[in-house]
């Protein structure tokens, strides 16, 4: 049976590969998704592929992980990387639709995952959302300097 570690390591190449069905393989039916950011989670794979998978690979079709970072303590893992990507299509957020921009961005962020019988069971994202509107061009500092403070 493979290790935590070497499942989310073959998760990266994968993605990278954007092999949809074999990244998808690596996490349990039952997945528990939470994006921390946002407070929006997925049940099910199904739901997961739909609701993360297919998010950024439509608005990002280039997208890669990069410089990935992975350790692992027993079921657990962590993974500290970078998505890259350039936003040319549609993003369909749980909160937000965002036309293609244009413009590429590198987000780095964090990945906590337990892994059981070889499957993902559970994982959390957290990155930080504004600096990704920001390298969209979305959010500027001169725009936040003119928001109400208190």
């Amino acid at each position: 049976m493979e290790n935590a570690k070497t499942i989310i390591e073959e998760g990266i190449e994968r993605w990278n590969a954007h092999d949809r069905e074999g990244f998808l393989a690596l996490y349990d039916e039952a997945i528990r998704f939470v994006d921390e950011p946002t407070g929006h989670e997925l049940h099910g794979r199904e739901e997961f592929g739909k609701g993360f998978y297919d998010l950024w690979a439509e608005a990002y079709p280039d997208n890669k992980i990069k410089d990935p970072l992975v350790f692992a303590e027993g079921d657990l893992v962590c993974m500290q990387a970078h998505f890259t990507g350039t936003h040319t299509g549609t993003y369909h957020g749980p909160d937000a639709e965002m036309p293609a921009t244009g413009k590429r961005i590198d987000g780095p962020y964090a990945f906590i995952a337990e892994v059981r019988e070889g499957k993902v069971m559970s994982a959390r994202i957290y990155y930080d959302r504004l600096s990704t509107l920001e390298q969209e061009g979305i959010v500027t500092p001169e725009v936040l300097a003119q928001l109400p403070v208190g």
